[in-house]
């Protein structure tokens, strides 16, 4: 997707800590955590269903969108928190919203306020003594986005259950008008790949949600501990929160969702 791309060069960190006399307040289990939140939000394989042409749907380059929207501001907090310097004069998030608007009117307008957020702590170089100010006033569009983006994943999968069920009964029509016993066994084999397929896409519906939800904790755990993102027993918050991300992003299928499955065409 080329809003991967986008994401690496949108926003420019420039440490700045070492170029003054004392270093601002450590963070680091924030940025460890924003890290890894940004890197798992990104799931373009959830774009891309078995069977298809490349294709991508409106309702799906509508989350893929949010998507890319949410990694980015999770980079801005990655930023922040390690007193950074946020290279953004304009709203980062601005191509996004059109994307997201006609799917989900909710999660554009929270795109547009995080978008104008972070444009604002850009325009007025903002670095770590931000940080606790960023997270309180993203903390209601980061949740509105993940609700949207969630609403959105579930409304695909009565979609995805109508493809999954009209393969596998193409399958059987072919198999009952096949000749002969080979073409039944690859027809069959094919079958059963293209029932994988889609079980592994229904997997990665269902985790990638989990995901979400476990972004939406751990943001409102920096919000709820914001006034001690530094004391020892809100490090260990986070870093749990970060683990508990890591485990649900290692579930996420990822190999073969972005290859489509042949399907034979029924014989006219």
């Amino acid at each position: 997707m080329g809003g991967v791309m986008k994401l690496r060069h949108g926003i420019l960190a420039l440490p700045l800590a070492a170029l003054i006399g004392c270093g601002p307040p450590d963070y680091t289990p924030v940025r460890d955590w924003a890290n890894v939140a940004g890197h798992v939000a990104l799931y373009p394989e959830l774009m891309t269903r078995p069977g298809t042409a490349p294709a991508v749907s409106p309702s799906a380059d509508a989350i893929n969108a949010m998507q890319q929207a949410l990694a980015i501001y999770l980079q801005a907090l990655d930023t922040l928190a390690a007193d950074g310097l946020l290279m953004i004069r304009e709203d980062p998030l601005a191509t996004y919203a059109p994307r997201v608007a006609p799917t989900s009117p909710k999660g554009a307008e929270a795109i547009q306020t995080l978008g104008a957020l972070l444009r604002d702590r850009g325009r007025s170089l903002a670095r770590a003594p931000q940080l606790r100010a960023t997270i309180r006033e993203a903390d209601a569009p980061v949740q509105a986005l993940i609700a949207a983006m969630q609403e959105a994943i579930t409304a695909l999968e009565p979609a995805e259950t109508a493809a999954a069920d009209q393969a596998r009964a193409r399958y059987q029509r072919l198999l009952r008008e096949a000749r002969d016993e080979p073409s039944r066994q690859i027809l069959r084999d094919l079958s059963a790949l293209h029932d994988a397929a889609f079980a592994n896409r229904a997997a990665a519906f269902k985790n990638y949600q989990t995901v979400l939800a476990d972004i939406a904790r751990g943001h409102a755990l920096l919000k709820e501990r914001v006034a001690h993102l530094t004391q020892e027993e809100t490090a260990r918050q986070i870093r749990a929160a970060e683990a508990e991300l890591r485990r649900a992003g290692a579930r996420l299928p990822r190999d073969g969702l972005g290859i489509a499955v042949p399907i034979m065409a029924a014989p006219r």
